[in-house]
């Protein structure tokens, strides 16, 4: 499971998850990748050609669900800004979960042998 699919299933808000589902959600995304020209936006404004995968809400939608649907506040991104932009949903995050996991040293606590039992 990649961590695009462990965020969805496990993390996702379910109602966010039943808004990108959504048939407008899909239209708008649709729309501002067009007016995006399929660029990420942010590699743009470095000089930087590079395909768009995402469409970005600027304002968050569990914040600002009144704009959810307003390409004002809409961006289309690559995959690297946009983890950037939301590092608890991309590999950074996952890969840090995972290095938690690794981290743990188990620590055994004993006592000496009783030298008058052997």
């Amino acid at each position: 499971m990649n961590s695009h699919q462990y965020y969805d299933k496990y993390k996702r808000n379910k109602e966010a998850k039943k808004f990108y589902n959504s048939t407008a959600w899909r239209k708008c995304r649709e729309y501002v990748l067009k007016r995006d020209n399929y660029l990420c936006q942010r590699c743009l404004r470095k000089g930087i050609i590079k395909p768009a995968d995402v469409v970005h809400h600027k304002a968050h939608l569990e914040d600002h669900p009144e704009k959810a649907l307003d390409p004002e506040n809409l961006e289309s991104l690559c995959n690297v800004c946009h983890n950037e932009e939301h590092p608890e949903k991309g590999q950074k995050a996952a890969s840090k979960e995972e290095k938690k996991a690794s981290n743990k040293i188990k620590v055994i606590h004993s006592k000496p042998n009783n030298p008058e039992v052997y």
